[in-house]
């Protein structure tokens, strides 16, 4: 209104005469109403036969349809997503010729042959799909993760959709890129019968390698049908010779070290932890859903100190014994298993100092893979080596300062020590259990007070 009164007074005419013509062209305003609804399905069009000639043609939501003039008297419309819009059509004197609401459905014929696809491609998946507005609900079983992603997969890949988790909340609509139109959105309410948790149990050995040559041991035959195991009370050397008791049961010295087909490798690392031939870094048992990640790490953080832009920032490295493993629940008893180990340690060799800060160096050993087993089987990698040498010098006191002749009386030795990394995995399907199932460490022990005879008194105990 002040804007209006400030008109009026430059025109030399009073605000109060004007203003009653201003609410008179307010209230003069009228809403164009749709004669006629159009119905659309996604991904096909109609031509639309106009009244009488337009000049100007506007669509009130592009993302849902699109138009274009065929000719003065007619015009294309395309349904692009599922929802509702509206299209007006004006002549050359701003008369409304059209107003048309659009209404696009999905396309039940292509879902019918989508879902029909899905189930000649996985057997016993029961999938239906629900429109709901300009989203599309899909419902139904499945018996594994997997088959529930390739339903997922099958869906986005013919609807160009992309995906949401049911009850996740907060989900963005999708949005357009590279001038396409927005995909609509496909929510996944998908229910698996079978249980989608998978238990992974770990164990990570360093082994010497000069004991695995002097054992003739191939990892690549210890690890098949058929393993070692230890005696109760027996030595892995003969006594006499010194010799290392391997070999068929035949000609093995009595209680030593042999091969069985009913015990895991798993004894055979831990015979050799027993006598110290080994050394176990870690023992992790994780649990993780099918198709997300799992991790451990033991060990430690050092700092680094980077320079940037003449200030110094902190970053923290790990270091140690890392894991990250990603199960995938294939079929009822098969896991597809991703598995990536890391182990490092600290080392001055390669150490960098800046500015009186010293960065050390790592030495790391690693590896990456994926395997597929069934539940209850397990695989080892092994074969990564580590190489040390350590030199001493030893010399008589005061004669190894003699001129020419100290020399003489020193003594250097050189170890070279070589270790070997062997990981075991073993994974499992599994289910939650009951709380009172499950027992914490010195759970279930009797009290001290309960294991003393009643007839005990002060300073006795009978």
């Amino acid at each position: 209104m002040a804007f209006a009164r400030e008109y009026y007074e430059q025109m030399g005419q009073s605000a109060e005469v004007k203003a009653p013509a201003v609410r008179h062209l307010r209230t003069s305003l009228k809403a164009v109403e749709e004669t006629e609804t159009v119905q659309l399905v996604v991904n096909q069009g109609r031509l639309l036969q106009l009244p009488r000639e337009a000049s100007n043609v506007m669509v009130a939501n592009p993302s849902v349809a699109s138009f274009q003039v065929a000719s003065p008297g007619s015009v294309f419309v395309f349904a692009k997503i599922p929802g509702t819009t509206t299209l007006y059509a004006l002549d050359s004197n701003d008369e409304v010729v059209a107003a048309v609401q659009l209404v696009a459905k999905p396309n039940v014929v292509a879902l019918t042959r989508l879902g029909e696809q899905i189930a000649n491609e996985i057997p016993g998946a029961k999938v239906e799909f629900v429109p709901s507005g300009s989203s599309l609900i899909v419902r139904g079983t499945v018996r594994t993760p997997q088959q529930a992603k390739q339903v997922m997969d099958s869906v986005e890949a013919n609807l160009g959709a992309s995906s949401s988790q049911a009850g996740g909340g907060g989900q963005r609509p999708p949005q357009a890129g590279n001038g396409q139109p927005p995909a609509p959105r496909v929510i996944n309410q998908l229910k698996v019968e079978l249980s989608a948790q998978i238990n992974i149990s770990v164990r990570i050995v360093e082994v010497s390698r000069s004991l695995t040559s002097s054992l003739g041991m191939n990892w690549d035959v210890a690890l098949k049908d058929g393993n070692y195991f230890l005696r109760n009370g027996a030595s892995l050397f003969d006594a006499t010779s010194g010799a290392f008791s391997g070999g068929t049961v035949t000609n093995a010295v009595a209680g030593g070290f042999h091969r069985n087909g009913s015990v895991t490798v798993g004894g055979l690392l831990t015979a050799l932890s027993e006598d110290g031939l080994a050394t176990i870094l870690a023992e992790p048992n994780l649990t993780a859903m099918s198709g997300e990640t799992a991790g451990f790490a033991a060990g430690g953080e050092v700092p680094i100190v980077t320079f940037v832009n003449n200030s110094v920032n902190i970053d923290f490295k790990q270091y140690g014994v890392i894991m990250r493993m990603t199960p995938t629940l294939l079929s009822p008893n098969r896991i597809s298993l991703h598995v990536a180990p890391e182990v490092s340690d600290l080392s001055d060799e390669g150490a960098v100092t800046l500015d009186g800060f010293t960065i050390p160096a790592f030495k790391v050993r690693r590896a990456d893979t994926t395997v597929e087993l069934a539940s209850g089987q397990s695989f080892a990698l092994a074969g990564m080596l580590r190489s040390s040498i350590t030199q001493q010098v030893t010399s008589v006191p005061g004669l190894k300062s003699i001129p020419m002749l100290g020399r003489f009386f020193e003594t250097e030795t050189s170890e070279q020590s070589d270790s070997e990394l062997v990981i075991i995995a073993t994974a499992y399907v599994v289910e939650p259990t009951a709380a009172g199932a499950l027992q914490s460490p010195g759970r279930g022990i009797r009290a001290l007070d309960n294991l003393i005879p009643p007839q005990a008194t002060a300073g006795y105990l009978y």
